[in-house]
């Protein structure tokens, strides 16, 4: 019976007849049901439509509803229940303090051997603040003497979680100073990098303590952030007052300046202790490299930056950069741009240019220290590893490839760090200036920006400057251009002058319970790439005796500098002028690496003594100074000036640049923003600024303050916008890649056998290129030699003609091995 029901249900199932009308019901049915709940839900999608801007500017509540005591009470609560979830135990489980989330107690940073230390203290959920002590110098003291042993000095940096410093202080001096006479730590100065709750919520129970609040008597900060019991309100440029007591002058061997960088939040500090180069250690020692100690808070990580929530408020379209042309205009104080501009300013002014001048060639970024106020590492090299992150701050393959592996690397390694067991997870901060120019994506942007202005400024002087020809055949710059001139700075350094140069042989030994580290720790890589065929062939040369252990050795140490080394050469179609987003872009980077951070308003800017902001970016002044500092810490000048590109030639080219456009600028009676000029650099400097209005018109031939669509058609019958004669070159933002699969390391495999590097430099295969594309007489190729054609696809509508130039690699013929290749490749 059971058997029949199922036959028959199934004829019905597959019938025709019966199942074309239930199906038409069905469908009839979805689609009034599909109505109905649209129709339902039309009120939330208008809802949804009206409240998106708004909700999109949701960063005007931690600017403004954050400070309040709910907003710190809520906050400091979830902090609180995180740490007790995540971390370990407690230092001290009769006291309140919180579990620490790192094992730092026996790390300490030398600044000044035997004298000056940092100490990192780990709060809450993953905050870190800073103790700075100077230890007194020993000296023998007469007996009939009244003075007692002078105590240890100490400068406390952000403090989140006051029982938690103070037992991590404690700690401290047991671990570290328990044989000095008087090891009291006397706290005398409280440095706040900004006025968010989890690094200041401290301050009131630290000044209340008895003991600590008896020397406590100085909280700096900002002088607009509102820091919580601040008393020292301080500006950009301002000098922390150090102490000094029976004899010991933490003064004597440090200073800390106070760098404003507004983004993160608009009165944030950034405070720079360095050593003194003249500052003795209790072994008499002298003239030590001068290192910067950056405690950056939350303006700077490892790996990334902080959110600009004090910043101006950036829309999609402002972050879009497809649409763009050289007439649009952008916000230099915006989302993402402010925090470029706060890092080159960083990078500038973290080590000072005369310090910067007199060291050894390579280690100017190694002497920055990055002392971040999070543990953030692991979460922000993840999020640069991530798929959907691929295409917006990596682009790897327009990389050199030690960049990838550096990160990688340092992946790797935070990982294994934050991986630990509780209680006993290390550190990965500090971090050096010269490995964030790799793992950072912001410095990343900046040297991006960088190479993509070196461009702009060659296709200028070679296409559009009047007088390069006649005039200028030298560099005849200033005193201070020179003093640029001699300024080094390489990515890759010889790690045999290391040791030598920067003192790292003075160092205090470290022991089991007293780590000592110093900027050449932190330098130094746990994991060193290179590519196989290099080291096969040392391999090769000392089993075969070609080679003595000293040449192996030289050339083993330099393994990784391969790496440095693109593995596709990219460079602008000859003959031709940027495109429209290309100029756009380079604009950007004149206002990125030339200008400097400005206040969010005019108010703030008068208290902070720092540059105003301004509405029209024409407007906008660009520092000569400034942008050629940034190009040579970004490492994108060579140090030999004699090569093409090379140093003196770019700086000659921005002189000429600036001389030009000063000169097109008087011609177009325009006026200069005196007042802001007078104040960032003075009166006798003012000359080293200008408009980046006066600089787009000389440097891309375009109108200078383009009028907007509004004022075109509101202009009087007889009137104009102003206009300039631009050259009848065509306009491309293509390029000419260039990728040689036989001498590619990354491609060798390709090819069946190892490359003999020896035999490659005796005989090369030559490849010409298509003269129809570089107005050039075209190359001969010989017999049997493959060619190389450059092919410019025709762009599809809607699409912009700004593709890459395709490469292709038609035939070619190794004359050597014979070896037939047809390859293909953008």
């Amino acid at each position: 019976m059971l058997e029949k029901w199922n036959n028959f249900w199934r004829e019905c199932r597959h019938s025709p007849c019966m199942m074309t009308p239930l199906s038409y019901i069905t469908l009839l049915i979805i689609c009034v049901l599909g109505i109905i709940t649209l129709a339902l839900q039309a009120p939330t999608f208008l809802l949804g439509i009206l409240l998106a801007p708004l909700t999109s500017r949701a960063n005007w509540f931690v600017e403004f509803l954050y400070p309040s005591a709910i907003a710190r009470w809520g906050h400091l609560t979830i902090l609180r229940m995180g740490a007790k979830g995540r971390n370990g135990v407690s230092l001290d489980e009769n006291s309140g303090a919180l579990p620490m989330h790192s094992r730092s107690i026996e790390q300490r940073t030398e600044v000044v051997k035997g004298r000056v230390y940092i100490h990192p203290l780990p709060q809450l959920l993953d905050n870190i603040g800073y103790l700075i002590v100077c230890v007194p110098q020993r000296i023998r003291r007469s007996r009939n003497s009244d003075e007692g042993p002078p105590p240890i000095l100490g400068i406390l940096v952000d403090c989140g979680d006051a029982d938690s410093v103070m037992d991590q202080i404690e700690l401290i001096r047991d671990v570290h100073y328990a044989n000095i006479r008087n090891n009291n730590i006397e706290i005398h100065a409280l440095l706040c990098t900004h006025k968010h709750h989890d690094h200041t919520a401290g301050n009131k129970a630290l000044l209340n303590d008895e003991v600590i609040g008896a020397t406590l008597k100085d909280v700096y900060g900002g002088a607009i952030e509102r820091v919580p019991f601040c008393t020292k309100p301080v500006i950009d440029g301002d000098f922390v007052n150090l102490p000094s007591k029976c004899g010991n002058d933490i003064g004597e061997l440090i200073e800390i300046e106070c760098i404003a960088l507004p983004s993160h939040t608009r009165g944030s500090i950034v405070f720079a202790l360095r050593n003194k180069s003249d500052s003795g250690t209790e072994l008499g020692s002298s003239d030590r490299a001068v290192v910067s100690h950056l405690f950056t808070g939350d303006a700077m990580f490892s790996g990334g930056g902080g959110v600009p929530f004090e910043s101006d408020f950036e829309t999609a379209k402002d972050k879009a950069t497809d649409t763009k042309t050289v007439h649009s205009r952008f916000k230099p104080n915006g989302g993402s741009l402010s925090i470029e501009r706060c890092f080159a300013e960083l990078l500038r002014r973290g080590v000072q240019d005369e310090d910067a001048i007199n060291s050894p060639d390579g280690l100017a970024m190694q002497q920055m220290m990055v002392f971040p106020g999070h543990e953030y590492t692991i979460e922000l090299l993840q999020r640069q590893m991530q798929p959907s992150n691929m295409h917006l701050n990596s682009q790897w393959n327009k990389h050199q490839p030690s960049v990838f592996f550096e990160l990688a690397s340092q992946y790797f390694v935070a990982g294994h760090r934050r991986d630990l067991p509780k209680s006993t997870r290390l550190l990965t901060v500090p971090s050096s200036m010269k490995r964030e120019l790799k793992i950072n994506p912001y410095f990343r942007s900046l040297r991006k920006r960088g190479d993509l202005l070196l461009t702009a400024l060659t296709v200028w002087y070679k296409h559009l400057h009047d007088d390069k020809k006649n005039k200028h055949n030298k560099f005849t710059g200033s005193d201070a251009d020179m003093a640029y001139l001699s300024m080094p700075f390489t990515f890759s350094i010889d790690e045999s002058i290391r040791p030598s140069m920067s003192g790292a042989s003075e160092r205090t030994p470290s022991s089991t319970n007293t780590w000592n580290v110093d900027h050449n720790d932190f330098n130094r890589s746990v994991f060193t790439t290179f590519y196989s065929s290099d080291l096969d062939e040392v391999i090769r040369g000392l089993k075969n005796g070609r080679i003595d252990p000293n040449t192996a050795a030289k050339k083993l140490a330099k393994l990784s500098e391969k790496l440095e080394e693109p593995a596709v050469i990219r460079r602008p179609i000859p003959s031709t002028l940027p495109s429209e987003k290309k100029m756009y872009m380079g604009l950007l980077a004149l206002a990125v690496l030339g200008s400097a951070p400005s206040g969010l308003s005019a108010s703030d800017s008068k208290t902070m003594k720092m540059p105003a902001p301004v509405v029209d970016t024409d407007r906008l002044l660009i520092s000569k100074k400034r942008l050629i500092s940034s190009l040579f810490r970004l490492g994108l000048l060579p140090s030999d000036g004699s090569s093409e590109g090379g140093i003196d030639q770019i700086v000659l080219i921005i002189n000429l640049l600036w001389d030009e456009a000063r000169t097109d600028r008087n011609d177009l009676q325009l006026r200069e923003d005196r007042e802001a000029a007078d104040f960032e650099l003075g009166q006798d400097e003012a000359k080293d600024l200008i408009e980046l209005g006066a600089l787009k018109h000389t440097l891309y031939a375009v109108a200078y303050n383009q009028p907007s669509w509004f004022k075109k058609y509101c202009m009087p019958c007889n009137s104009t916008p102003p206009t300039v004669s631009t050259s009848k070159m065509k306009r491309s933002g293509g390029e000419l890649v260039k990728h040689d699969v036989t001498k590619c390391p990354l491609c060798a495999n390709v090819l069946g056998c190892p490359l003999n590097q020896e035999e490659e430099e005796e005989e090369d295969d030559d490849l010409s290129f298509d003269a129809s594309l570089t107005n050039q007489e075209p190359l001969s190729p010989p017999p049997n030699q493959g060619r190389i054609q450059l092919v410019q696809g025709t762009p599809k509508k809607g699409e912009e003609d700004d593709d890459d130039i395709e490469l292709r690699m038609v035939r070619g013929v190794s004359t050597r091995r014979k070896v037939a290749l047809e390859a293909r490749a953008l």
